[in-house]
């Protein structure tokens, strides 16, 4: 196959990447800047595609928020790449997510191309209760741009009639679960810092609220797989734990026997923003609100495309203590190093 590849970069996009470079795919990856060809170098260097995996693989220079370049016939166009920035404004987080997809999605429409389209489970926002695939505009407030542009370039590709399409939502994505290799250290990551250090005493948390936690190599599998061999596949598919998702209450006993600490209380608050542990930076305000939800993801039809072909999360019960040892390892992300692991 063919394949145009938007975020080839980006934590996600590299996994992808080492898939599709593994099954002898061409991959032409739209990469910012003036050196297009040396930062996919470098993103192959660090996600560990050895040399003998690379011949397939180009880049060329593109922003998604321009229309993207020409590269001739592609079976499939994957778009990967976002802003994860929960902070940015919501006209340049639009720019990005929104105006981004609409170029990813012309570009599928212009060679007639498959279009996977990468999102967030948290598209829901704060909806209560079950969210399921076939849901988007449930009326649900969001806790930032991020979410709100999310559920946005959904609605756009929803409406694109002329292209075939598929949606995949992964929860909170982490590290591998057989190495616990990841690049990037967000969301999961900052409390869990925060627990290994003792600094948290008490958090705004409800304890039934299920924290959704799904390991990369999960939703890259997904994703390679809805583009090479369920190419029949449309509508959304949910990349979660959904019902099987741990609880607050069960992380934290995880996080406890991680670091050998006491757990953190917790404290109920009409607003979790307003606690003192919200108080504490930025990230803390960005974060907590992920730990105070009352809602759970279907996955209904992920369940029934995916798992007949053995992709599925395992429990975090079993991967957990592997994505502390690395995250330790890397000091934080202060200290990564390159995947160990190679195709």
């Amino acid at each position: 196959m063919r394949i145009l590849l938007t975020g080839a970069t980006g934590f996600l996009g590299m996994e992808t990447l080492v898939r599709l470079a593994a099954a002898g795919d061409e991959v032409v990856c739209v990469i910012r800047g003036d050196d297009p060809a040396e930062r996919l170098h470098q993103a192959l260097d660090l996600v560990g595609v050895p040399d003998g995996h690379r011949d397939g693989l180009s880049a060329v220079a593109g922003d998604v928020t321009d229309p993207l370049p020409h590269v001739g016939p592609v079976d499939a166009v994957v778009h990967c790449a976002a802003s994860v920035s929960f902070g940015l404004p919501l006209d340049e987080a639009r720019r990005i997510n929104v105006g981004g997809t609409r170029n990813a999605l012309a570009a599928a429409s212009r060679a007639q191309a498959r279009y996977v389209h990468v999102s967030t489970a948290y598209v829901s926002g704060r909806h209560p209760g079950l969210f399921a695939e076939d849901d988007l505009d449930a009326g649900q407030p969001f806790r930032n741009t991020y979410e709100q542009t999310k559920a946005e370039a959904e609605a756009v590709v929803r409406s694109a009639r002329d292209v075939d399409s598929v949606v995949l939502r992964p929860s909170i994505v982490v590290g591998e679960s057989d190495t616990g290799w990841t690049p990037a250290f967000n969301v999961l990551y900052w409390p869990l810092r925060a627990f290994a250090r003792g600094l948290l005493s008490e958090i705004p948390a409800l304890p039934h609220g299920r924290v959704d936690v799904v390991p990369v190599d999960f939703v890259a599998d997904a994703i390679a797989h809805v583009t090479r061999v369920r190419r029949d596949v449309t509508g959304t598919l949910a990349l979660v734990a959904g019902e099987e998702a741990v609880t607050v209450d069960e992380l934290l006993d995880l996080g406890a026997a991680a670091f050998g600490v006491e757990r953190p209380r917790l404290q109920r608050l009409p607003d979790p923003a307003e606690s003192a542990f919200a108080q504490r930076s930025e990230d803390a305000a960005r974060y907590v609100p992920y730990f105070d939800m009352d809602v759970v993801f279907g996955d209904v039809w992920s369940r029934s495309v995916l798992r007949p072909a053995g992709i599925a999360p395992p429990p975090l019960s079993s991967y957990f203590d592997r994505i502390v040892a690395y995250a330790v390892e890397a000091r934080w992300g202060k200290a990564p190093t390159a995947r160990r692991v190679t195709v």
